[in-house]
């Protein structure tokens, strides 16, 4: 991988991916020689490669060689979406990222909302989220029974957690502090995250959430029409570990004071 760039910040995107070989021209074309992506910056893309069965992996190596700001990680079976984040947010801590973003692999996140993002999180947020519900947010070509998940899963978390400031619990889109990152997983008992299903994301955030002083949230319309890929959704396993979530007394314990919203 190419040296960092003197004195700039740093920026690494994680992307998780698993069976997205459909996604990855598209990606390219969202990464690659985009002079409006983090001006100023330097930005890296982390591809975590968690165990794909058709030509992922291949192609991927193939944009690295192309593109020499792109790496990827590979995990030799499936291990679940909150591993694969795990093992991007070890891979941009272990390169000297200053601070990581997450996002989904299909397509649906729009590169534009990661300005924005960055420039929060420079301003002094630890964690920055790309919200679908906060005022200029949406979401286009969403099904309606993912939309009833969503909304669901939104009323059921705010209603037992209720993080204040906090509109999109379930979105993969996020900006972290690379030192908020390090801070949690020295502090924490292993394994970090439990869950292996979508609902990875949001134990994520209520793990990271204590130990956060300043959080933030940014408009995103989620483009769902632009994605490329079958979704791997499994919408039962999901909802069993919303539910999960929801009894596990120490992610309850999020609802702390002190966190100031900006």
């Amino acid at each position: 991988m190419k040296e960092w760039k003197g004195d700039s910040p740093r920026v690494a995107i994680i992307l998780p991916m698993y069976n997205e070989e459909d996604s990855i021209a598209a990606l390219q074309a969202m990464f690659d020689e985009n002079p409006a992506l983090l001006p100023g910056y330097d930005c890296r893309i982390v591809v975590v490669d968690d165990g794909s069965r058709d030509s992922t992996r291949e192609l991927v190596l193939r944009w690295s060689l192309q593109n020499s700001r792109v790496t990827i990680v590979s995990h030799l079976q499936n291990m679940g979406l909150g591993q694969a984040i795990l093992t991007g947010f070890g891979e941009a801590i272990g390169m000297g990222a200053d601070c990581v973003i997450t996002m989904d692999a299909d397509a649906s996140h729009t590169e534009k909302v990661i300005n924005q993002m960055v420039e929060v999180l420079q301003k002094g947020a630890d964690i920055v989220i790309a919200s679908r519900f906060a005022k200029g947010g949406g979401q286009i070509g969403v099904t309606g029974g993912r939309q009833i998940l969503s909304w669901g899963a939104r009323q059921l978390l705010k209603l037992v957690f209720n993080i204040r400031g906090v509109t999109d619990y379930t979105i993969n889109f996020r900006a972290y502090r690379t030192d908020l990152l390090k801070d949690a997983l020295a502090k924490s008992q292993s394994p970090f995250l439990v869950l292996r299903s979508f609902a990875a994301v949001v134990e994520l955030l209520l793990k990271l959430v204590p130990l956060a002083e300043k959080i933030a949230e940014v408009p995103l319309v989620l483009r769902y029409d632009f994605k490329k890929s079958p979704s791997k959704l499994r919408i039962m396993a999901t909802i069993a570990d919303y539910l999960r979530l929801c009894l596990m007394p120490k992610e309850r314990g999020v609802l702390g004071t002190g966190l100031k919203i900006l």
